[in-house]
């Protein structure tokens, strides 16, 4: 594809963009803060990095990660969900499981369970567990903590219990 077809191509896609984003603001019935669509465009960038990244899996999909041989290997994933061994966030209208908690055999990674417990402590949701994990942090020299979650588990989880306390 030359020069000018790439261009024409994502001008396109700008347009495209501007017009789906245009029809949903207009679907709202009150007035839409700017701060809120920007804070509603930079979590589905994110989500859609992880997606690109890791991989998010629905729930049958992470089910049969786990090794579920059934017929609705969803309900391995919800149960694993439910007891706090995994962490789904949600688009539209079912949750997905980021693929990084699963360890080599399909089984949920230890240190997610301790995360969770550390978020709920310090009222943080599942999303924001989701997004501290996939964003640099100082706490571990500008790093991901989902960088380490397999070869630093232990450090992860101190940094979560420092970093997750802090109040604004």
């Amino acid at each position: 594809m030359s020069s000018v077809e790439q261009l024409v191509t994502a001008t396109q896609r700008v347009r495209e963009s501007a017009q789906a984003v245009g029809a949903a603001l207009a679907s709202v019935a009150v007035y839409a803060e700017p701060a809120i669509a920007r804070a509603v465009q930079a979590e589905h960038n994110l989500y859609a990095r992880i997606e690109a990244e890791f991989g998010l899996l629905t729930s049958t999909e992470a089910g049969k990660r786990m090794g579920s041989r059934s017929r609705a290997p969803r309900n391995l994933a919800a149960t694993a969900h439910r007891n706090d061994q995994l962490v789904a966030v949600r688009r539209g209208n079912q949750l997905a499981y980021p693929d990084f908690q699963f360890g080599p055999g399909g089984q949920p990674l230890a240190v997610i369970g301790r995360l969770r417990e550390i978020a709920e402590a310090n009222d943080w949701s599942e999303a924001g567990l989701v997004q501290w994990l996939c964003s640099p942090t100082t706490y571990l020299d500008g790093d991901r903590p989902v960088d380490h979650l397999t070869d630093d588990p232990d450090r992860v989880v101190a940094v979560a219990t420092e970093a997750l306390a802090v109040s604004w």
